[in-house]
């Protein structure tokens, strides 16, 4: 008797068909993620997905992701995930749809990631219980202020204050344009691991900056507009300026 391909069994049960010529190659295998491309057929169709495994320490993505797929188009579609026993040492993991070889939507139009953000922000805006639930942690201004190393504290809570009266939202945590893709014309952003529940304008200084170091000022710097004008606020120089602060040490932990 020929024995069950497990890959090809996970694909199967994902899916709900009859999948043949299971294949997989690895993109990234690193201590915080491996990501493995799955090729295989269904009904006759060539097609691929994503598996992502993550350490027990960084599984935030493995636990909220679902969570959002089922309340926005904007994040991309979860097929099935994995959360292995307490007793178990194994890595969790989620099946996504494949979007490597997607266009960043920075190539086309910056605007349209930060009105995907703001959709997904309204989708999930009266369910913070769930999102704490989910293990999303809240870290507002003030909290992100505290990470400021000595010689930046004062500048940093002043930041804060600024942004005190700010909503709490769902922050993405690393807004870029590598982690916002174009999939048959809509925006999916991906990479949720840093996610958080805060102040998100800190999101779009992320983005203008990198839209920016593309060359292309004049764009990134009307995104905070945009995005003012999406969730109906004036956002002024000083909000700008605390945010792009805040973003920098919340920057200096993602990389810690």
């Amino acid at each position: 008797m020929t024995e069950a391909d497990p890959l090809a069994e996970l694909i199967g049960r994902s899916l709900r068909t009859e999948v043949s010529d299971v294949r997989s190659e690895v993109v990234r295998r690193d201590p915080h993620v491996e990501l493995e491309r799955v090729h295989f057929r269904a009904e006759g169709v060539e097609r691929s997905l994503l598996l992502k495994r993550v350490p027990r320490e960084r599984d935030l993505e493995v636990q909220l992701l679902p969570f959002l797929a089922r309340k926005s188009p904007s994040v991309p579609r979860v097929h099935s995930r994995g959360i292995p026993p307490p007793a178990v040492p194994a890595k969790r993991w989620l099946l996504l749809d494949d979007t490597l070889d997607a266009p960043s939507a920075c190539d086309v139009d910056p605007r349209a990631i930060v009105a995907a953000k703001v959709a997904i922000e309204r989708a999930v805006g009266a369910d913070g219980p769930a999102l704490r639930a989910l293990g999303v942690p809240a870290l507002p201004p003030s909290a992100i202020a505290e990470l400021a190393p000595p010689d930046q504290a004062a500048d940093a809570v002043e930041a804060a204050r600024r942004l005190a009266d700010w909503p709490t939202a769902l922050v993405h945590g690393d807004l870029s344009c590598a982690n916002a893709a174009l999939v048959d014309g809509q925006v999916q952003i991906g990479e949720w691991r840093w996610a958080h529940l805060g102040c998100a304008l800190l999101d779009i200084v992320r983005l203008t900056g990198d839209i920016v170091g593309r060359g292309e000022a004049v764009l990134g710097i009307g995104l905070s507009r945009v995005y003012g004008g999406l969730v109906d606020r004036q956002i002024g120089t000083d909000e700008l300026r605390a945010a792009e602060l805040l973003e920098r040490l919340a920057a200096r932990y993602r990389r810690d």
